[in-house]
């Protein structure tokens, strides 16, 4: 009996290892990534922020935060991205001042 207790507590100790060692590797994922862009250009006047994603994942893009709340993918070499961007900069340097 006292051997059983010995291997189940060995096994919960080798999943928790298991756990945190896969947990670790994963800490170094970007948190979010754009996989798809959205082709449609988004009235500005619905875009209340946007980030850019981080330079670790697999492409480059902005994330647009609208209204309604969604998050939008665009990549940051579209035009209108650049503007709206451009846009949403101007106003957050306004609002400050």
């Amino acid at each position: 009996m006292r051997s059983l207790h010995c291997a189940a507590l060995l096994t919960l100790l080798g999943v928790i290892c298991l756990q945190s060692y896969v947990t670790g590797q994963n800490s170094k994922t970007p948190k979010e990534c754009c996989f798809e862009f959205f082709l449609k250009p988004i009235p500005v006047a619905s875009i209340t922020s946007y980030e850019e994603t981080r330079p670790d994942c697999p492409r480059a893009g902005v994330i647009f935060v609208t209204k309604k709340p969604a998050r939008i993918c665009a990549h940051p070499s579209f035009r209108w991205a650049k503007r709206a961007m451009d846009i949403v900069d101007r106003q957050a340097l306004e609002g400050s001042a």
